[in-house]
């Protein structure tokens, strides 16, 4: 019937008005943040049978069955939630998602239903509250304590992040361990770089007497920190040490073989305590014919020998002597007994964890302050005396040794301790020197480990006496600063020691924010630390498509939707958070614009259905008329 193509049509004029104006809202928020487009489906409307199916018969093979369309719906309208693009704002509080999730945003007093969001416009008010300036709603999320650590179970809430947020002083000696490895953590400031291994050798040089000019020490500074946040200039100072070396000697017995007593060089190697295998003793015997000298010694496995005339000088095993100038008397002996320089350092020492390393330096550590600051110092340093250990001598200065540092044949740290001596042949190594070497897995420094640089009175600070001490005011307490010297190496190179780390710092305050890729928002202070104040939580559902959109770049959770499951950022299917931009709009204009021109033509079809409907009814009530 006519009547029935004028309800069909004006069906489909109502569908696809709809869907001109859903193409209309689209193409309006192209340039809207954090926008998500929309896109709609049409299903047709319902039937009219005008005739009855039939089975198949042994006289027909069956009719199908005849439905007439009445109009068409609108059968969904989606949201698509493909990635918008990324706009750079440069703006810290600016947030994009890239990837899925939303921001939560709730009243500041949590008393409304959350909402979430793609516009990560955000702001922080005169309060520090970090919130959404275009509806007033605080971003949610999750607080750190006063360590910067964030526990982000439960509910989150507002986040508040007042600039000019004070950091306390922390002393050196307070903050957060450093160590070598995991377990030995126990250390407040770690040095590093090389120490010139040449120049303990030149001091080794010069402790036996073979040179006039002694081994170079080195100086390098760094700024620590008291209780109170005042800043002390500490200056440290490597010594190349060979305290308890020893020369080189040659001692003649029955030299009437020779006209003066043997020489040798005062580091010379070859003696008692020299290398394995090395002689210890030269034996001169005149020859059978009288006529020179046969000179042997006891090296083993292979003795050395050499003959020498009457009157001729004689360099062997490093001693110098001069063979008596008249003709031998057959049998005629004499015997050089050699001692080999020492160089005062332990044969091993043991490393952190208890293995015994060949020792090739040792260097003495000395701190100094010039603002009055007052340490504990090694006076006298301890010896191991085969075993049974003299304890070192300790006393309170403004500078002063605070330790001995070793280091193996290859110019690798082994450990530190207080004590700097050995009687030759002995070794820091064992239960006897536990107490005076670090051991790893916890082992706190000492001044017995030589790793600690223990303050007995602060002084004034460096540029800042308005902050020290007074008579009237409190003073900063005074602590234990444990150093961590195995990123030391001695090797043959210039020198390069330097301070990698300590962990104190002044008091600061908040100057700036930046948000990372997890949501954890970090503080930087003017002190030049940063430390974690919160971290954003950001929600995903399990069905998007069920969200109920609100105005105003909002959703809301629907039982279409499920619950919201709020996490973190970059975890799961949660997306990263980027800072300093927003997320474009995804329309589409070219898509928009080519589903305008359908949608209106299929608005002007379905109205020329309504014209020819009207026409067919003009026809039939002609007919009518004409039949009168």
């Amino acid at each position: 019937m006519a009547f029935d193509a004028l309800f069909t049509g004006i069906t489909g004029l109502d569908a696809y008005q709809s869907w001109i104006d859903m193409i209309s809202n689209n193409i309006a928020n192209t340039a809207t943040t954090g926008y998500k487009g929309q896109r709609m489906t049409f299903a047709d409307l319902f039937y009219q049978q005008i005739g009855a199916p039939s089975g198949p018969t042994s006289t027909s093979g069956g009719i199908n069955p005849e439905d007439l369309g009445l109009g068409v719906k609108v059968n969904t309208i989606d949201t698509e939630f493909a990635q918008g693009g990324l706009q750079t704002t440069g703006i810290n509080t600016d947030l994009a998602l890239n990837g899925d999730g939303f921001f939560i945003l709730d009243n500041a007093n949590g008393t409304s239903t959350p909402v979430y969001t793609r516009d990560g416009a955000f702001s922080l008010n005169a309060n520090g509250l970090l919130y959404d300036p275009a509806s007033g709603m605080a971003v949610q999320g999750y607080m750190a304590n006063q360590a910067g650590q964030i526990t982000a179970t439960g509910v989150p809430g507002n986040i508040t992040i007042p600039i000019g947020l004070q950091e306390q002083a922390t002393a050196t000696g307070s903050g957060v361990k450093v160590g070598p490895n995991i377990n030995d953590q126990v250390f407040d400031m770690q040095v590093g770089g090389n120490l010139d291994q040449t120049q303990w050798s030149q001091q080794f040089l010069n402790s036996v007497g073979a040179s006039a000019n002694p081994g170079t020490p080195y100086t390098i500074s760094t700024t620590i920190y008291d209780s109170l946040g005042n800043a002390h200039q500490a200056t440290i100072t490597y010594t190349p040490d060979a305290a308890g070396s020893t020369a080189a000697t040659a001692a003649t017995v029955n030299g009437g073989a020779l006209s003066a007593n043997a020489t040798v060089q005062p580091a010379n190697p070859i003696g008692t305590g020299g290398t394995a295998g090395s002689a210890t003793t030269i034996t001169i015997t005149a020859n059978a014919g009288g006529t020179g000298y046969n000179i042997t010694d006891n090296a083993t496995p292979t003795a050395n020998a050499t003959t020498a005339l009457p009157g001729q000088t004689v360099n062997f095993d490093g001693a110098t002597f001069t063979m008596a100038n008249t003709a031998p008397t057959t049998g005629l002996t004499a015997t050089i007994n050699l001692k080999a320089a020492q160089n005062g350092l332990p044969t091993n020492v043991d490393n952190a964890q208890g293995t015994a390393e060949t020792v090739g330096s040792r260097w003495a550590v000395s701190v100094s302050f010039t603002d009055g600051t007052q340490i504990s110092t090694i006076t006298k340093g301890g010896l191991d005396n085969a075993g049974a250990v003299t304890n070192p001598t300790f006393g309170v200065s403004s500078s002063g040794t605070v330790g001995y540092v070793y280091f193996n044949q290859n110019g690798q740290f082994i450990n530190t301790s207080s004590i700097e001596t050995t009687t030759p042949g002995t070794s820091l190594t064992g239960a006897a020197v536990s107490g005076f070497i670090h051991g790893a897995g916890g082992g706190i420094p000492s001044l017995n480990q030589g790793n600690q640089l223990n303050v007995t009175t602060w002084g004034a600070g460096v540029n800042n006496p308005a902050t020290a001490p007074t008579a009237g005011g409190p003073a900063p307490t005074p602590g234990a600063i444990g150093i961590d010297f195995s990123e030391n190496a001695s090797l043959a190179g210039a020198f390069g020691a330097n301070v990698i780390s300590q962990n104190g710092f002044a008091a600061g305050t908040l100057s700036n924010i930046t948000v990372g890729q997890n949501g954890d928002v970090t503080g930087a202070f003017t002190n030049g630390q940063t430390r974690t104040l919160a971290q954003l939580a950001v929600a995903t559902f399990q069905n998007e498509q069920g969200l109920d959109r609100l105005g105003g770049n909002a959703f809301g959770q629907t039982a279409a939707s499920g619950l919201a499951q709020v996490g973190t950022a970059d975890t799961g299917r949660y997306g990263q958070i980027v800072s300093g931009a927003l997320e474009q709009s995804n329309v589409n204009l070219a898509n928009e614009f080519t589903n305008l021109i359908v949608a209106q033509r299929a608005f002007e079809a379905n109205s020329r259905g309504i014209t020819t409907a009207d026409q067919n009814l003009i026809t039939l009530i002609n007919l009518r008329a004409s039949e009168n």
